[in-house]
């Protein structure tokens, strides 16, 4: 995987309904990660390895820092742009997005989108979904106008696929 900036980057908030209500985030400085864990279980005969399956699935683990340069909405109440926290909790102009997730006896969830255009023409357009994500931490810091989620996705891997950039 190559190294993306961020300032070249966006991220979607978007949750499951149709047509989708989405919020745009252009991303100024920060950090977004996302690991993927797989657990493999080791059988011994007699002390030796021997066998190898797999083990538990474990989900996305998601984490972004940022601060952004400005916030996009579409398919907004009232036509006000909600927050990134009301997006990740439901509420405020957000109240009335529907989850991500096809189950409803489920949790609320969001599907996070990273679309990474590169400066030259030659690059191609990298899209990273990582679905029906949860958020599990929000901390705030006010000095440095920041937000900082932590999270995990009912999934286990995310999805990527690259486009020409047209």
């Amino acid at each position: 995987m190559a190294q993306i900036d961020l300032k070249q980057a966006t991220l979607t908030i978007m949750d499951g309904d149709t047509p989708v209500n989405e919020l745009e985030v252009r991303i100024g400085e920060g950090n977004l990660t996302y690991n993927e864990t797989r657990n493999m279980e080791y059988k011994l005969n007699r002390g030796l390895l021997d066998e190898v399956r797999e083990g538990d699935e474990v989900p996305v683990a998601v984490t972004f820092d940022f601060v952004w340069d400005y916030i996009k909405g579409s398919t907004l109440v009232s036509g006000a742009v909600p927050t990134i926290e009301d997006t990740l909790k439901k509420r405020g102009n957000a109240v009335d997005w529907v989850s991500s997730d096809a189950d409803a006896c489920r949790p609320y969830a969001v599907d996070l989108v990273i679309v990474y255009t590169p400066d030259c023409s030659t690059g191609e357009v990298e899209t990273i979904t990582l679905a029906d994500f949860r958020w599990e931490a929000l901390n705030h810091d006010l000095s440095a106008g920041t937000i900082a989620v932590t999270g995990n996705c009912n999934v286990t891997e995310a999805t990527s696929a690259r486009t020409a950039n047209v």
